[in-house]
């Protein structure tokens, strides 16, 4: 098993799925559990809460709007994954939706960026579970997976541009038509939302909020520098 970052995709063997259905749920959350399980459907790697013990690991699954978009959240013993994956990369989500056809130009510009470009949030779980997530207003949600920080300012300049029309004088081209949100994230599994960083870029903030799976830390621009020098990259 590849160390596990935060927000990465995991599925439990029966011995944790059992575990997790014996904690105390109201009914419909045990409906959902057990639909969940049904399917096999992933858990997602949370950011660890105090006292969590090295060989348990805290995971959240975010439920469709049929259970009221309810959090939820447990631990489980790291033996009690039975594999682990990624959230599906831009290009699959976007294929599945009308808006990818006008944004496919500024899609295009992410093949550039020696980056990998995952969708989280309500659009990466309804292409995941083909359930409801997405509603009016929904934020597309990007983890953009950079090595060193030359190509995560490349990455800002490109989410930067996801709200701009094109040039051809035709509104409606090369625009997407919901707010762009999500983080860079590092090999070393460290993440912040992209706009921070775009805001410590132009001088408009002077820290920054760095999350992973064990910690949160601000740091300035130095500190990030010598974070991403730091790293050692490994399989995102």
């Amino acid at each position: 098993m590849t160390e596990l970052h935060r927000n990465t995709l995991v599925w439990l063997t029966p011995k944790a799925w059992t575990a997790v259905h014996a904690q105390d749920w109201e009914a419909p959350v045990q409906d959902l559990l057990r639909y969940w399980q049904t399917c096999q459907f992933p858990w997602v790697v949370a950011h660890q809460r105090p006292g969590v013990t090295p060989g348990e690991v805290c995971l959240g699954l975010p439920a469709p709007q049929h259970w009221g978009r309810r959090r939820l959240g447990t631990q489980v013993a790291l033996d009690g994954i039975a594999r682990q994956g990624q959230f599906p990369v831009l290009g699959e989500v976007a294929g599945s939706h009308l808006w990818g056809i006008p944004a496919a130009s500024w899609l295009t510009r992410s093949i550039g960026l020696s980056a990998k470009v995952r969708v989280y949030g309500s659009y990466g779980w309804q292409h995941m579970t083909g359930m409801p997530y997405v509603r009016a207003g929904s934020d597309l949600d990007l983890s953009v997976q950079v090595s060193d920080l030359p190509t995560a300012m490349r990455a800002l300049d490109w989410l930067a541009q996801a709200g701009e029309t094109s040039d051809t004088g035709h509104a409606a081209l090369h625009r997407l038509p919901m707010r762009v949100d999500g983080e860079i994230v590092f090999f070393n599994g460290g993440a912040l939302a992209w706009r921070e960083l775009q805001a410590l870029r132009q001088g408009r903030v002077r820290q920054v909020m760095v999350k992973d799976r064990h910690q949160l830390r601000l740091l300035d621009w130095e500190g990030l520098n010598a974070m991403t020098q730091a790293i050692t990259p490994s399989i995102v």
